[in-house]
């Protein structure tokens, strides 16, 4: 995927689809939720300290879907930061399943995450 240089393998787990064998789309937001925790070790490290009154918070999620992915079909997420700002940044992520010849989009979007004080609950 061009433009992304983190990637997370999904493990689809048989809870994770519907009747009809897709992934339901609930799913999709866990997979990129392990995803950008995997992302945020590989940037800042595993040392980091999540707890601190200082952290991080979801301030916004978008996702769009483009194509189906059944209970046999090998998943990965890849992210990126897209935007930096002073308060935020915005983390874009990619869902694809392997095909034959290359990886195939199944849902696309973006997460708002905001620099955030517990102390005084303030960006």
């Amino acid at each position: 995927m061009k433009g992304f240089k983190h990637k997370t393998s999904i493990q689809v787990r048989f809870k994770d689809v519907d009747m009809m064998g897709h992934i339901n789309n609930a799913e999709y937001f866990s997979y990129v939720e392990l995803a950008r925790l995997n992302y945020f070790d590989a940037v800042v490290g595993k040392d980091a300290d999540w707890h601190d009154q200082h952290g991080l918070i979801m301030a916004h999620f978008e996702i769009d879907f483009r194509k189906e992915a059944s209970f046999d079909d090998t998943i990965s997420v890849y992210t990126r930061c897209s935007k930096l700002g002073t308060k935020s940044f915005d983390l874009s992520w990619a869902i694809v399943k392997e095909t034959v010849e290359s990886e195939e989009i199944v849902a696309e979007g973006k997460t708002i995450i905001a620099c955030y004080d517990y102390e005084t609950k303030s960006t």
